[in-house]
């Protein structure tokens, strides 16, 4: 009788884990679908990309550095004041390119 009830209370202690994570899974995925950028929005995140952006520049591979540097615009904008540095460190890198922050729309 004993071992039953141990039994019991470590499915349902499963259970609550289980519905836990799901929940928190669930959550998880509504925020990266209203702002995919989350997972990159940490200045070590940004300053790994604004320094790849730079050695692009560096190496003359215009293209490879405007992406870099839009993708930190982009996600830090959405940050708050301390990743401000980062985005203005990339609109400079974009201004000595000569790219406009954002790309281009696609002509129909």
């Amino acid at each position: 009788m004993r071992s039953r009830r141990v039994a019991l209370g470590l499915v349902a202690a499963v259970l609550l884990l289980a519905g836990a994570g799901a929940v928190w899974f669930e959550r998880f995925a509504t925020e990266l679908r209203r702002d995919p950028g989350v997972v990159y929005r940490d200045a070590g995140t940004l300053a790994q990309l604004l320094k790849r952006g730079a050695d692009a520049e560096r190496a003359g591979d215009r293209g490879a550095a405007i992406v870099a540097y839009r993708f930190v615009i982009a996600v830090g904008e959405r940050g708050g004041p301390e990743l401000a540095p980062y985005v203005a460190t990339a609109r400079g890198g974009l201004r000595r390119l000569g790219a406009a922050d954002t790309p281009p729309s696609p002509s129909r």
